[in-house]
């Protein structure tokens, strides 16, 4: 039998519990190991075979050359840090890579993209709940990976977010996008796996995208 396939799945200290159980429990239904990192106590040359960003708290303003809006009442320039070092490691071994809500977003800036600081000082049309329930409806673009992975044109999600992506990193492309045309989701198209959700499907493991999401993950891990 093989050496069963590791993925890295970072957060902060304290406040990513859940996500990292519901993670560690999708992960495990395909086969796979996790390993939860936080600042305090991450080995940065332990091997691994993919990395899950999770969110949580806001980016550091620091990490990009942003403001500090007042809407950012949270951040740790030392996770910034730690995952953008993941990141880096992932690039450089060719690694599968998946971001969720923060994740997506340090995706993005690891890729010299920007970010918006808060959405609601955006000309919204619509309004912009957060709820952990899939009320959220995004469209999904079709010739991308993501749509190869759901096989549909449009979701129900959740959303907990108050930043998002504003230009698009070197080498992504946008995958869903919502109402206000805020990005949702982007990803790289050639190569290697590179996902990022603004959305958390980790919170959702009863809903079917979110398990072929996570098993698109782990079957990009389990070939890498």
């Amino acid at each position: 039998m093989g050496r069963k396939r590791v993925v890295i799945v970072t957060g902060s200290q304290r406040g990513s519990r859940t996500a990292w159980y519901m993670s560690r429990f999708l992960l495990a239904l395909y086969g796979l190991k996790a390993r939860f990192f936080h600042p305090h106590s991450w080995d940065p040359g332990i091997r691994m075979d993919g990395v899950l960003i999770t969110g949580g708290i806001d980016i550091d303003p620091s990490t990009y050359g942003g403001y500090e809006h007042p809407s950012i009442v949270k951040s740790d320039p030392k996770r910034d840090e730690m995952e953008l070092f993941l990141l880096e490691r992932a690039q450089q071994e060719n690694l599968p890579v998946m971001g969720i809500c923060r994740g997506m977003q340090l995706i993005n800036l690891f890729h010299h993209g920007t970010l918006h600081p808060h959405i609601e000082d955006l000309p919204l049309e619509h309004p912009h709940p957060r709820t952990p329930l899939p009320l959220r409806e995004v469209t999904i673009e079709r010739v991308s990976r993501l749509h190869q992975i759901v096989g549909v044109p449009v979701l129900k999600v959740n959303a907990l977010h108050h930043q998002a992506v504003d230009r698009i990193g070197e080498g992504l492309h946008v995958a869903a996008y919502d109402r206000n045309g805020i990005v949702q989701a982007i990803e790289q198209r050639e190569g290697r796996f590179v996902l990022g959700l603004q959305w958390h499907p980790e919170f959702m493991p009863y809903a079917w995208h979110s398990r072929k999401i996570f098993g698109a993950f782990a079957t990009a891990v389990s070939g890498s």
